[in-house]
């Protein structure tokens, strides 16, 4: 019994996302049984157009194709047009994508050794990146070995990890690529946490600082307690005098000018 061809990829073949569409595009097409029809395994059997035998692989032929075409982007559509053979619509769309001369292995291999992890993407999603463009080398025939993996990986690390890298001198019996990325994403999640913890410890120094109650407050001025100097009534009412004086005598200067 066929799967269910209604369902759809996350995303069209596009300019950019052959790799990932192509993995996906080939399960999908293996769990409709179909697959050896697009890969060149199964051929048309012997017998004539009207044979039963002839008339069921035609639609099997017929359920791949439109499988792949319609998983394909309007602008990539034309790869598609120049046979109605899936097998030969899927090697047009792989030749077109997967380029295998020199160039494109060096410039794979270029972004393999530039590639850095951002501040703003997880590890697992840095490490992912970085397995796409070794499936990518493995597919020109160049594929990077487990090691070298892991030290690219280790290198497009912040420094934060550098003592990761110390810790895993323990672990000589596991140097796998899968294990390392393990380990740094508990090394990411520990750094996470440390810090939310610092910013909470921060937080809380400034709220538990003790207030000194107002009773225990001893004005400079009058040496009474519960207010500051500069709420000491005295100091307000003597204030208020010497501007009073002051103003006295401005209007008794004003008076004699006033008499000459």
């Amino acid at each position: 019994m066929q799967a269910d061809s209604k369902s759809h990829l996350p995303t069209k073949l596009n300019a950019d996302n052959y790799y990932a569409w192509s993995y996906r595009m080939e399960l999908k097409l293996r769990k409709l049984g179909v697959w050896s029809l697009v890969n060149g395994e199964e051929s048309r059997p012997v017998g004539s157009d009207n044979h039963k035998v002839v008339k069921a692989w035609r639609t099997r032929v017929d359920l791949a194709l439109s499988e792949i075409v319609g998983e394909v982007g309007d602008a990539q559509l034309v790869h598609t047009r120049s046979s109605r053979d899936p097998h030969l619509v899927w090697e047009r769309l792989k030749s077109v994508h997967m380029s295998q001369g020199l160039g494109s292995v060096i410039s794979t291999w270029q972004k393999f050794f530039q590639l850095k992890k951002a501040s703003n993407v997880s590890v697992q999603a840095h490490a992912a990146a970085l397995r796409e463009l070794a499936d990518r080398l493995t597919f020109l025939d160049d594929g990077p070995s487990e090691s070298l993996m892991v030290a690219v990986l280790m290198l497009s690390l912040p420094e934060s990890y550098n003592s990761l890298i110390v810790s895993l001198d323990s672990h000589t019996e596991r140097t796998d690529f899968d294990f390392v990325v393990a380990h740094c994403i508990n090394e990411e999640a520990r750094q996470l946490g440390a810090g939310k913890r610092s910013g909470s410890d921060v937080a809380y120094s400034a709220d538990a600082r003790p207030k000194r109650d107002r009773k225990d407050v001893t004005c400079y001025r009058c040496q009474k307690k519960g207010h500051y100097r500069n709420e000491c009534q005295e100091k307000l009412a003597e204030d208020g005098k010497k501007d009073s004086a002051a103003g006295a005598v401005v209007d008794d200067s004003n008076s004699e000018d006033e008499a000459w």
